[in-house]
C-alpha cells in the first residue's frame, strides 16, 4: 500500500516526530475549512467522517464531497472512517474510496476485538486501505457511540491486539475521553511510550480540551495522530448561535464565510501545536 494517503501521513509524522491533526468533519463546510487550515500551515491532515455522518450522507456521496474538497489542495489529504461498528459500514467505506477505516469493536472480549478488526483488515489491506483499531474503551461520547467507564488494556494485552488484528494504526485508552473534559484527565503517559517505541503508529483519541502541553508530551511520546472533534461542532454550533442570536441580517454567502473562519482558525490552532509549529493555541 505504498501509495495509501493515510499510511504516507503517517509515515511522515513518525520521520519528524510530529502528529497529524484528524479532524472530523460532517459537511462541506468543516471539510473545507479544515483543509484550507492546514494549507495554510503546509501540513498533511486527516479528514474523518463518523459512521454517523456516512450514513446520512451515503457512503459514495461523502467520498464524493470531500474528494472534491480535497482537489489541489497541495498538502496530503487523507479520507478516514472514524468509529465504525459495523463490518458492512466499514467494507462499504472501503469500496466507495475511503483511504482507511478505524474500526470499533473494543467493547467486545479482546478476541472477537480482533476477530471482527481481522475480517475488515483483511478486506481492506486486499483493496489498498489501512485500518485503525482501538484496545480497551475510550470513555465519553463521539457521535452515536457512548461510553461511561474507560477500560485500559496494558501494553502486552495491547501488542496482542496489534499482531493478532494487522491494523496499521492503534487506538489504546490512555485516560482521554471524547467530548469535553470535567477537571483534568489522568493519562497514561507510560503506555503512550512503549508503544510510541512500536512499529504501528499510536492514535490519541478523545483531544478537544486537552493543552497543548499535553498534546507536546503525547507527541514527543510517540503519538502520531490526534483526533478532534467536538471542538470543531462547537466552534461550527457556536458561531452559527452568535451570529443568529445578534439580530444582524446575513445573506448565506456572508454568514457561512463566518462560521467557515471560526472552523478555520480553531482547527488552524491545533495542527500548529500538533505539527510542532508552535507550543501554545
Amino acid at each position: 500500500m505504498t501509495d495509501n494517503r493515510f499510511l504516507k501521513v503517517l509515515k511522515d509524522a513518525e520521520e519528524k516526530k510530529i502528529a497529524v491533526g484528524a479532524v472530523n468533519i460532517f459537511n462541506y463546510l468543516t471539510a473545507d475549512a479544515a483543509i484550507q487550515a492546514a494549507k495554510e500551515l503546509g501540513v498533511n491532515l486527516i479528514l474523518q467522517t463518523s459512521a454517523g455522518t456516512v450514513e446520512h450522507f451515503g457512503a459514495e456521496k461523502l467520498y464524493a464531497m470531500i474528494d472534491a474538497a480535497r482537489k489541489d489542495a497541495g498538502i496530503i489529504v487523507s479520507i478516514h472512517l472514524d468509529h465504525c461498528r459495523s463490518i458492512e459500514l466499514g467494507k462499504a467505506c472501503v469500496d466507495a474510496g475511503w483511504d482507511s477505516v478505524m474500526m470499533d469493536f473494543s467493547h467486545l472480549p479482546l478476541e472477537e476485538n480482533i476477530a471482527n478488526t481481522k475480517e475488515v483488515a483483511d478486506y481492506a489491506h486486499a483493496k489498498g486501505v489501512a485500518i485503525e483499531g482501538e484496545i480497551g474503551i475510550i470513555s465519553g461520547v463521539e457521535e452515536e457511540i457512548s461510553a461511561s467507564d474507560e477500560v485500559k488494556a496494558g501494553y502486552d494485552e495491547t501488542m496482542t491486539f496489534i499482531k493478532g488484528s494487522d491494523v496499521d494504526a492503534i487506538a489504546p485508552a490512555i485516560g482521554t475521553a471524547h467530548g469535553v473534559y470535567h477537571g483534568v484527565p489522568k493519562l497514561d503517559f507510560d503506555l503512550v511510550e512503549q508503544l510510541g517505541k512500536e512499529d504501528t503508529p499510536v492514535v490519541i483519541h478523545g483531544g478537544s480540551g486537552l493543552s497543548a502541553e499535553t498534546f507536546i508530551k503525547l507527541i514527543k511520546l510517540g503519538g502520531r495522530k490526534v483526533n478532534i472533534s467536538t471542538i470543531v461542532k462547537n466552534a461550527y454550533l457556536d458561531t452559527t448561535r452568535e451570529l443568529v442570536e445578534s439580530g444582524e441580517k446575513y445573506a448565506p454567502i456572508p454568514f457561512d464565510t463566518k462560521v467557515f473562519e471560526a472552523v478555520k482558525d480553531v482547527v488552524k490552532k491545533h495542527l500548529a501545536v500538533f505539527s510542532g509549529l508552535k507550543d501554545e493555541f
